[in-house]
């Protein structure tokens, strides 16, 4: 067997938000030596890799794998705040990367769509609205509001999953890997927040292949790419004029745009200001008045406004065990981990509302047409 991988314990260890001290304190050992452990100075013995693989949810062979291609700084892209902790990014990157295994997976039994995000530069505004009116145009979108933005991502290619175990400080994170991913934050986020943090991860995959991202400037180009893919420019700027009073805001207003293009009243006050048809005023104002009412994080028109399903894994995982017989048991297996790990990353259909979650956690036997290579696409 190949030798101890230190940083595989490490990857195991973080995708369970553990420091060193706890995971010490649940398998009998030191912070210090598991920090050597991880470093690759210390020896492991067989009794102590198989506490480890059982407090970690892992097979004790994924202590002994070495991963060829390790998601990077610049693959890593945050919708978050700018002050989020290093700690939980590295608990997000952590599972962005058994994500990324477990795509791997299902990519080896079924034809996912094909990815086709075009790479833009994002060296001026006009540059990234142009990038977001040829995404639309590439994807016969039209120049109105998008009935289903996750759908869109999932055709364009992306795999969106919605996870837990995120921070709250992070709504959606996605990674520029073979196969790009979006992780959806699940935790109270709104139906608008999450369609504009699917935009924006694509407007990372667009404007920054191989950029270190999280700082205020890529976090504001993606933003714009989003705000632009969401509400075009030139049919936008026409209807944010009925969100004006005279002077002064019309709030009615703001709300029936909100129903119709399905954004926050937040983002429409930012693009308003983007396109010059709200004044500095006008958006302070707007800001202003949304934290007067108590609409900072959530606003009054949420509830009204469906939550978008993730449909290409959920279908994937449909034909894998219906046509190919393969349980979760064994892409579980085949990722290297116990079945509930996965458990813990992905939600369970029970959790969400609608019936097209497939129960990622029902168990059946395997078929003998297990081979067999299937096509799915995003409708």
């Amino acid at each position: 067997m190949a030798a101890f991988v230190g940083a595989s314990l490490r990857l195991a260890r973080l995708f369970h938000g553990l420091s060193l001290a706890e995971l010490g304190e649940r398998t009998g050992v030191s912070k210090q030596f598991l920090s050597r452990v991880e470093t690759g100075s210390e020896p492991v013995s067989s009794s102590l890799e198989q506490t480890l693989a059982g407090e970690l949810s892992v097979l004790p062979e994924f202590f002994h794998h070495v991963e060829p291609n390790p998601i990077t700084d610049e693959q890593c892209h945050f919708r978050s705040h700018l002050t989020t902790k290093v700690a939980l990014r590295q608990v997000a990157r952590a599972r962005g990367e058994v994500l990324k295994n477990f795509v791997e997976v299902v990519d080896e039994y079924v034809e996912l769509p094909k990815y086709g995000i075009d790479e833009a530069e994002p060296d001026s505004a006009e540059g990234i609205e142009k990038a977001a009116e040829n995404f639309r145009a590439k994807y016969g979108l039209g120049v109105g509001p998008l009935s289903n933005m996750l759908r869109i991502a999932e055709n364009a290619g992306a795999i969106v999953m919605r996870v837990r175990g995120l921070a709250p400080e992070i709504d959606a994170i996605s990674f520029a890997t073979r196969r790009p991913l979006i992780a959806l934050n699940d935790e109270g986020k709104s139906a608008c927040r999450k369609r504009f943090g699917i935009a924006h991860e694509l407007g990372h995959l667009a404007l920054h292949i191989g950029v270190l991202t999280g700082d205020r400037l890529t976090e504001t180009q993606a933003n714009r790419f989003a705000s632009a893919l969401l509400m075009p420019r030139h049919v936008f700027m026409g209807e944010c004029r009925m969100a004006l009073r005279g002077a002064r805001l019309n709030w009615p207003g703001l709300s029936a745009l909100k129903m119709r293009w399905k954004v926050s009243k937040a983002a429409i006050i930012y693009r308003g200001r983007q396109l010059g048809v709200f004044s500095e005023d006008h958006a302070r104002a707007g800001y202003i008045g949304l934290n007067r009412h108590g609409e900072a994080v959530h606003e009054t028109e949420d509830a009204s406004i469906p939550h978008e399903e993730p449909e290409v894994v959920s279908d994937s995982l449909t034909l894998m065990r219906e046509s190919l017989g393969v349980p979760t048991a064994a892409i579980a297996r085949q990722m290297r981990v116990q079945p509930p790990l996965l458990n813990g990353l992905l939600l369970a259909p029970e959790e969400v509302n609608s019936g097209n979650v497939v129960n990622l956690f029902a168990d059946r036997s395997r078929g003998d047409d297990a081979n067999l290579r299937l096509p799915v696409h995003g409708s």
